[in-house]
């Protein structure tokens, strides 16, 4: 593993940009409303960008993986609307993709780890008034469970949880860039898809493995840093919060086992570490930036 710049990441063959669509700071009681505030503060020092006060400052993550002349996006983002929790939306990510000198055109596959609001803002430029598709030469991929459980009658009938879907989700479909998974399925030369159920029916990870080098996206698996240790508190989001609880043990034992990198959206920018254990505890601990 090296890393050349303070947002780039290269595992084996395969290249991967950290980018932001900005951050969002919340009462961690909306997500973990059977955990008390000071029950955080043990992560304050370990985790001090991630704290404003006892609140959360949280990451919106997305990823662009390269490898041989494939380009791969990892979620989309929050998007330039504020739905999600009350919220009003950063909206950074078209600025990001500029700035590190990615052309939204040159992207052939978005992976979608699954299809909550904060990870699906940016399919189509909402930004826009004609609203075009954001990557036009690209394949939006997501697994079958997801779609069909956010476009179910029942979640599209639901006024407050449905307006996401309808607005990037289901144009994907309507424009016929949508192609849904239903297992393990490779993206990319090294770069795997793979179900890990339970913050969603549909939740999938990315494996990257080349020249013996590993690192796994890991979705909302871990919504925070902190889950990395208290895997057992129960996250509001989680669709089903044992499967969830297991999904995070099962990918931290892999995680350890493989000795692998471990990034995802919602874990401090630019979003990759790796797993230590302290007096007996497991952590996620950030990689350091490199040295100018």
């Amino acid at each position: 593993m090296t890393a050349s710049s303070h947002n780039t990441l290269q595992i084996g063959d395969v290249h991967i940009t950290g980018l932001t669509d900005g951050s969002i700071t919340f009462d961690p009681r909306i997500l973990f409303p059977e955990t008390p505030l000071e029950a955080w503060s043990p992560f304050y020092d370990r985790f001090p960008e991630y704290f404003e006060g006892q609140y959360f400052r949280n990451n919106l993550g997305s990823f662009v993986l390269t490898s041989n002349d494939q380009r791969v996006v990892a979620d989309s983002g929050f998007g330039p609307h504020g739905d999600m929790i009350g919220y009003p939306a950063p909206g950074e990510l078209i600025k990001d993709f500029e700035q590190n000198g990615i052309g939204l055109d040159t992207i052939n596959t978005v992976f979608l780890t699954h299809l909550h609001g904060d990870h699906v803002g940016w399919n189509l430029r909402e930004d826009l008034p004609e609203r075009p598709i954001t990557f036009p030469n690209a394949r939006y991929r997501v697994h079958e469970a997801d779609w069909n459980h956010f476009t179910s009658k029942e979640l599209l009938d639901d006024p407050i949880g449905s307006e996401t879907t309808k607005r990037s989700v289901v144009p994907l479909e309507e424009q016929g860039v949508l192609d849904l998974m239903d297992g393990e399925t490779e993206l990319a030369p090294g770069i795997t898809a793979f179900p890990t159920p339970g913050h969603t029916p549909g939740h999938m990870s990315l494996l990257i493995a080349s020249n013996n080098k590993r690192a796994l996206l890991v979705g909302d698996i871990l919504g925070s840093p902190m889950q990395a240790t208290e895997t057992d508190y129960r996250y509001t989001p989680d669709w089903n919060a044992e499967m969830g609880i297991q999904a995070r043990k099962t990918i931290l034992d892999r995680a350890e086992n493989d000795n692998a990198i471990v990034f995802g959206s919602h874990l401090s920018y630019p979003g990759w570490g790796t797993i230590i254990r302290w007096d007996g505890r497991r952590y996620w601990q950030a990689l350091p930036f490199p040295k100018a």
